[in-house]
């Protein structure tokens, strides 16, 4: 939280973490204990969409915006092509040759900061791997633009971390927010001992005692994401029942997990009999020839080598798998889970 906090005194900061690894609660804290302008953006509501246009985008911007700024502040943006104010409300026109520029949105947002005696103005991008959806307007040049010359604040949160990374190419030379530096904050899951103390607490606060060997089994077997960790807790509380919550939580886990991986394949549905086929050979850990004669033995035919280890690269970026040294594995307990052929 600390290098969190450090991070919104700097144009940029990027919060990355697994699905379910506290980076909403973390940016929730974030805007309670620290004064500022936040305009919090959730772009989860694309996660089944294969696109997103301009419309979208501003669309939801207008809708944040109207209830992040003060009524007396909204008057700045009067005179914006684009823009008309009706009664307390903005309206951003998207379309036609008067459509808003999103630059001109952040210098407003920039203004605001220096009316308010150089208050904060931070734009929270939640799941922010979401925006490379975004078809026909490079979000990147007015990024850069803000970056460069405004005093408005970006946070880009996000869960499929090398998505993330193929949004904002920031080590790419060619783009425009190449070079430029930024805070990088990762929500690791918790460790076995944080998350067994996670679940004493949360009981505590209940008033409610529960068994340590109990403690021990959800922990071993949900792992140490705190969203799974919450789940059970919550459930738990409400059946008073350990392996009633317990598989509650597997089940509801399991479910999310496979609608994610739904979402992950829209787009690549020519090649998403070979997604499955990786995350089941990789459910319990896999070395790549053993996902790639896998495939193979399923196809009846050799697949290039180029192209498998894009697939499994893609699967990395997206999260759901990782590697430790020659081993792919399931970034969470739960996603092995739900490609295991036992479940």
């Amino acid at each position: 939280m600390e290098k969190l906090k450090l991070g919104i005194n700097y144009p940029m900061t990027l919060l990355l973490g697994i699905r379910r690894s506290g980076k909403s609660s973390l940016v929730k804290v974030l805007t309670k204990e620290e004064k500022g302008i936040w305009i919090y953006l959730d772009l989860r509501k694309f996660e089944s969409s294969s696109f997103i246009h301009y419309k979208d985008l501003i669309l939801e911007l207008e809708k944040v915006i109207n209830v992040s700024i003060p009524d007396r502040l909204k008057r700045l943006f009067s005179g914006i092509r684009g823009v008309s104010i009706a009664g307390v409300n903005l309206n951003f026109k998207w379309g036609g040759e008067e459509r808003v520029e999103f630059s001109q949105i952040l210098e407003k947002l920039s203004e605001i900061s220096e009316r308010e005696g150089g208050e904060r103005v931070v734009i929270i991008f939640d799941e922010s791997q979401e925006l490379r959806k975004l078809k026909g307007y490079n979000l990147l040049y007015p990024l850069a633009y803000a970056y460069d010359n405004l005093k408005v604040k970006f946070i880009f949160t996000g869960s499929e971390i090398g998505m993330v990374y193929d949004f904002l190419k920031v080590d790419d030379s060619k783009s425009p927010l190449y070079g430029r530096a930024y805070t990088e904050v990762v929500a690791n899951p918790f460790s076995r001992e944080t998350a067994l103390e996670f679940l004493r607490k949360g009981f505590d606060e209940l008033n409610m005692k529960v068994e340590e060997n109990i403690l021990e089994e959800a922990v071993d077997t949900l792992g140490g994401l705190p969203g799974w960790l919450t789940y059970y807790g919550f459930t738990y509380m409400q059946e008073k029942d350990h392996k009633t919550a317990l598989r509650k939580t597997i089940d509801t886990a399991i479910s999310l997990i496979r609608e994610e991986f739904n979402n992950f394949l829209r787009g690549r549905e020519e090649a998403k009999d070979r997604y499955r086929t990786i995350m089941t050979v990789c459910a319990k850990g896999c070395r790549w020839s053993e996902a790639k004669n896998a495939i193979e033995s399923k196809e009846g035919t050799k697949i290039d080598d180029k192209r498998f280890t894009e697939l499994l690269n893609n699967l990395i970026k997206a999260s759901f798998l990782t590697k430790e040294g020659e081993i792919y594995k399931p970034a969470d307990v739960m996603i092995g889970l739900a490609f295991s052929s036992t479940i």
